[in-house]
């Protein structure tokens, strides 16, 4: 079994194989269960975790005009009005046609492509290269015992695509972990098959990938927003304080004694947005052994870097997401040649230059990066929570019970629905209890002494000691490197940490801390608790504001959708306001053509498989289809995706693994 714990080489070697590789189901078990928890952990499952907060908020941006324009809301309010509820930070008040704007999801087929040189022919090898609505997926058959290598990878993880010419018509392409080797089809002249693939991957990555995901973040957070303006609207409209955050009385009122607001600061700054600049970063000393004929370009567009490469042999082009750089890594050394992340342009001097574009692409990998990620779902939970408290003062005032009866509730969703009831502690981490946590600075000295003395001595003396600074900061790692003759400065998220896990060397006398960013070993290396203290922190940042982070936070954001779907439903029910609307009150409120929306389905319950904790019973709905994506809210209430096989049928019962259980990071204080 092949994955990015232990891989599989190209000749069948190395990857996981227990019992000398002959036990064929206990690896098909491993394998199952690695997969499932990845696609119901991973990036997939985020991605349709954000369709479906995409859909529910885009209904809820039509209930709520809806609702105001039933009871006679002026809209867009006055300036006056408007500046008395924003005093501070006046919003851009959009009108409701601008609200109220579903949004297509873009739907991918299956696409595949048989891929072999000419010399694999020789070898019995056949290759397939499939394109998949989520992932891509590449199997190669190799040998007369015909062993398959089967490696999937969504495209969220696919961290570059490089097409790649030489030698006159040759073509290749590679995909970062998932083709690090190049990849040529028939004589290695197939331009059109290998340009055909690489488009249709980088267009998948686009969309499905983090660029996508981003984008998506960046319309949720927005309608969330606007949704709390319009809730703020009609406080004011039926006389409400709208003062935020609420007193603690009409928190008691609200939730009871045992609740509060989470302690997360707001962000002023979360994505931002960048205009294409490109550079050029051709060495001259590599360009000489081209003839003068190597040109190298880096451009930098919105949300992904193009990494461009001319010269009288061939061309590259390498195209990566802001999202997938992993750290900016800017050096200096023989005390004036400078480089980042490994281009070193003109002679090796350009200073200016590389301090620019090594602030260009530190500013883009955190303003389009995980970084922005985390911080626009806190944002995005903080505006929610605040969204559910206007909306439970406005229900509360209009006489409206929250939660409703069961019978309600049976009534309106159907006998299995439960609604997910508020923990005590803080509002919106029903599922899991501090998902995101912000942290101080740290710093640490961490210098290795025998790799200083060692540097020291292998150069005479003239570089030094050399000196190494860890700073762990709110977002990112900081790990500094200098001595006489030069520097070395890498900054990378906690998200791209990886393994942060301590290793014993030396007999288990020396202790290092192993991560993405490289080792760390303080001192002589022996110093155990010194090694333990630095992975712990490390680990805890990397939990609290790397991916589980942003996972965890999406599913606590999906459970508090569900329940502003309920709130909302039950002020329109006590308003009469239908919903879905006809297309008459349509074109009223939202202007003409406006489309009427679908009407809100719960989540579907599924039912415990007895004796068996990891799986769960989901019978299909009367109108499911093959290939349609349903809600599914386990015994716990958790939120999982189960996309309908091909060749099910409605009211069939099937097993699907159960979601992990919540994860307490940490204990509300």
């Amino acid at each position: 079994m092949s994955s990015n714990l232990e891989r599989v080489n190209e000749k069948g070697e190395g990857g996981i194989r227990p019992f000398f590789g002959i036990d064929r189901p206990y690896t098909e078990e491993i394998c199952n269960e690695l997969r499932a928890r990845m696609e119901g952990r991973g990036d997939t499952a985020q991605r349709k975790q954000q369709t479906f907060l995409m859909e529910q908020i885009t209904k809820l941006t039509a209930q709520v005009p809806l609702i105001l324009a039933k009871r006679g809301v002026a809209w867009p309010p006055s300036q006056m009005t408007t500046g008395k509820l924003f005093p501070s930070n006046p919003p851009k008040v959009k009108t409701f046609a601008e609200l109220y704007s579903p949004a297509e999801e873009p739907t991918f087929d299956t696409q595949s492509w048989n891929v072999m040189c000419c010399c694999e022919h020789l070898n019995c090898v056949s290759r397939t290269v499939e394109l998949g609505p989520d992932e891509v997926t590449i199997r190669t058959v190799r040998g007369l015992d015909r062993a398959t290598i089967t490696e999937r990878r969504p495209y969220a993880q696919i961290d570059d695509v490089q097409k790649n010419k030489g030698c006159g018509c040759c073509v290749n392409m590679t995909a970062g972990d998932l083709l690090p080797e190049p990849l040529s089809n028939g004589t290695g002249c197939d331009d059109a098959t290998i340009t055909q693939i690489v488009d249709e991957l980088k267009r998948r990555i686009d969309i499905r990938g983090n660029i996508g995901q981003m984008k998506k973040l960046e319309q949720i957070m927005a309608k969330v927003d606007d949704l709390r303006v319009l809730m703020t609207v009609l406080q004011e409209e039926m006389g409400i304080d709208t003062s935020y955050p609420p007193s603690q009385t009409v928190m008691t009122s609200l939730y009871g004694q045992h609740h509060q607001l989470p302690g997360i600061r707001p962000h002023a700054v979360t994505s931002q947005h960048f205009e294409t600049k490109e550079y050029d970063v051709t060495n001259l000393c590599a360009s000489a052994c081209c003839c003068f004929t190597q040109k190298d370009t880096i451009v930098l567009e919105a949300d992904k870097q193009i990494s461009k490469s001319v010269n009288c042999i061939g061309d590259s082009v390498n195209s990566m997401p802001y999202a997938q750089i992993s750290s900016v890594d800017e050096s200096r050394c023989c005390f004036c040649l400078r480089s980042v992340n490994g281009m070193m342009p003109g002679c090796g001097c350009s200073g200016p230059l590389v301090t620019e574009v090594a602030q260009e692409l530190q500013q883009r990998k955190t303003g389009r990066g995980d970084i922005a990620q985390l911080k626009n779902q806190e944002n995005t939970m903080l505006n929610a929570l605040e969204l559910s408290v206007r909306t439970g003062t406005v229900l509360k005032k209009a006489g409206v019970p929250y939660p409703p009866s069961q019978a309600t509730m049976t009534e309106d969703y159907g006998p299995a629905f439960k609604l997910p009831s508020n923990n005590d502690g803080y509002l919106g981490e029903e599922k899991h209890v501090g998902p995101s946590q912000q942290h101080g600075e740290k710093d640490y000295v961490v210098t290795n002494y025998c790799e200083s003395f060692c540097i020291c001595l292998c150069t005479l003396g003239l570089a030094g000691w050399q000196s190494v600074d860890l700073h762990l900061g709110e977002e990112e790692v900081t790990m500094k490197h200098w001595n006489f003759c030069g520097a070395n400065q890498m900054r990378m998220p906690y998200a791209q940490l990886g393994s942060v896990d301590v290793e014993t060397e030396c007999c288990g006398l020396c202790f290092a801390v192993e991560t993405d960013g490289g080792n760390i070993s303080p001192g002589c290396g022996c110093d155990k608790d010194a090694v333990e203290a630095i992975s712990n922190e490390l680990q805890k940042r990397k939990v609290t504001r790397g991916n589980i982070a942003q996972v965890q936070m999406q599913e606590n954001l999906m459970i508090e959708v569900i329940k502003m779907n309920v709130q909302l439903d039950q002020l329109a029910k006590k308003e009469s306001v239908a919903y879905p609307p006809s297309q008459e009150t349509m074109e009223q409120v939202f202007g003409p053509g406006a489309k009427v929306p679908q009407k809100w389905q719960a989540p579907i319950m599924a039912m415990g498989v007895p004796g068996d904790q990891t799986m769960l019973q989901v019978q299909l709905p009367a109108d499911a289809v093959a290939g349609q994506t349903l809600q599914v809210q386990g015994p716990g209430g958790a939120i999982i995706q189960l996309q309908v096989p091909a060749g099910a049928l409605p009211g069939q019962v099937l097993q699907v693994a159960a979601p992990l259980g919540p994860t307490v990071v940490g204990a509300p204080i």
